[in-house]
């Protein structure tokens, strides 16, 4: 039985879905969202929890936080499926990486519960929402670092091709950098008030400034990196999950004839 379900979950064809229901979930429950806002939503430079939040779409804030909440769902099977994929190269980052994915994305699920305010202590936190998005984003960072990590020690090998450690690099490093980028000048202005106005008004109008936009790339990002572990890998170097998950049952039953 359990042989059964691990095999049908790690499918190519039930992970493309996931994918899918995934974007629909995601984007086309933020989109609409985005298109009812009272006022005019700009996605590069409004953040996503202004969708999220009673006071700034009251009519319509419930349809993202369902929409986040199923993407939550669908995206958790994919952190037992990048450390099963990953165990080859290095089993403590490949259990770092499934661990701190499924990590963000618990905290991913309870932001749609929190809604986004400021004038009041939730649990002795007045900024929950912010500090559950901040938790999700930090812990799938960590587990889109140490998959790169991974990926780039097997690179060589049949498993993993060059094409898809280039790929994780590429949508993880790239905006991490741009996130660090702009909070090292953020936290310059705070350090050296005098160095502020020159460069905010040197950056206010870009859209690099404003930290809307990059978590619609971060977003972006982490969807295409789970479209490159689904899609970048072949049926030969995919690993034999109904042979491990089979191993899995057998030990857990043996363990339970011992006891």
């Amino acid at each position: 039985m359990c042989a059964t379900f691990y095999a049908m979950l790690y499918r190519k064809s039930v992970l493309a879905a996931l994918l899918a229901f995934i974007f629909l979930s995601f984007f086309g429950t933020l989109g609409v969202s985005a298109w009812t806002f009272p006022q005019n939503y700009d996605w590069r430079y409004r953040v996503i929890s202004n969708l999220l939040s009673p006071r700034d779409n009251p009519c319509h804030y419930w349809l993202p936080a369902c929409g986040i909440a199923f993407t939550a769902v669908f995206m958790l099977p994919f952190a037992g499926y990048l450390r099963r994929n990953l165990e080859i190269a290095s089993p403590r980052a490949a259990r770092v990486t499934g661990e701190a994915f499924a990590a963000g994305v618990i905290a991913l699920l309870c932001t749609c519960f929190v809604v986004p305010q400021h004038l009041h202590d939730v649990l002795g936190i007045r900024r929950l929402h912010e500090f559950l998005a901040r938790s999700a984003a930090g812990f799938i960072a960590i587990g889109m670092l140490t998959a790169c990590w991974c990926a780039w020690r097997m690179r060589a090998r049949s498993l993993f091709g060059a094409r898809l450690f280039w790929t994780w690099s590429f949508v993880t490093l790239l905006p991490l950098a741009g996130i660090f980028f702009s909070e090292s000048l953020l936290l310059l202005t705070r350090l050296k008030p005098s160095w502020a106005m020159p460069v905010r008004s040197m950056l206010r109008h870009s859209v690099f400034w404003h930290l809307g936009f990059w978590e619609w790339t971060g977003a972006a990002a982490v969807f295409v990196f789970l479209c490159a572990a689904v899609f970048l890998t072949t049926t030969r170097t995919a690993l034999p999950y109904a042979d491990l998950a089979r191993d899995d049952c057998t030990n857990a039953r043996s363990k339970a004839v011992t006891m």
